[in-house]
């Protein structure tokens, strides 16, 4: 319980620090993932998940954000359960073999340095960056046994674009996980 704590406690700290998959553009090209995977871990052996809980967090002191126009939180649950039956995988009320959780961050301070047309050199501009990280915990242990984070710049944040670049990420994420 202990380890789960102080890995939920990461996963906020990397989430202020990017943000989430909300874009006007269904380009994908500025999704980034990296996934860590316990090498001890028997994944032909899990095939029930029960949900441990989700986190937002919205770091937006200037009120720049705008709702994507749907619920994301529904809609990554939504998404993982999806990709989760893909796999083989069923949600049990009893003893399941993993639990899973995730986390969704949104930092609308975030700045980058980019390319200046006008000079010869990079100038700091705001960009704002977002983070999903999914995380499976083996249910006996309680240890983290893989976890995947995406990070992507906000290019917007409404309607069927903003849909298709989380549906993308959240494949793409557990498209990572062991056989």
């Amino acid at each position: 319980m202990k380890s789960l704590i102080t890995l939920l406690s990461l996963f906020f700290l990397l989430t202020l620090s990017a943000c989430s998959m909300m874009g006007t553009s269904a380009s994908t090209s500025d999704i980034t993932f990296k996934t860590d995977v316990d090498p001890k871990a028997n994944f032909k052996g899990y095939k029930t998940y029960a949900w441990i809980g989700s986190a937002s967090i919205l770091n937006d002191p200037d009120n720049q954000w705008k709702a994507p126009g749907f619920d994301s939180n529904a809609e990554i649950k939504f998404l993982i359960d999806k990709n989760l039956r893909d796999k083989n995988m069923s949600e049990a009320v009893q003893n399941p073999d993993t639990l899973i959780g995730y986390a969704l961050g949104i930092n609308m301070t975030n700045l980058d340095y980019k390319e200046n047309t006008d000079k010869t050199f990079k100038t700091l501009e705001a960009a704002p960056k977002g983070a999903l990280v999914i995380i499976m915990v083996d249910a006996k242990t309680g240890v983290v046994i893989w976890a995947s984070a995406a990070k992507a710049d906000i290019q917007g944040n409404t309607g069927e674009a903003a849909k298709s670049r989380l549906a993308f990420a959240v494949k793409s994420m557990l498209s990572s996980l062991p056989k």
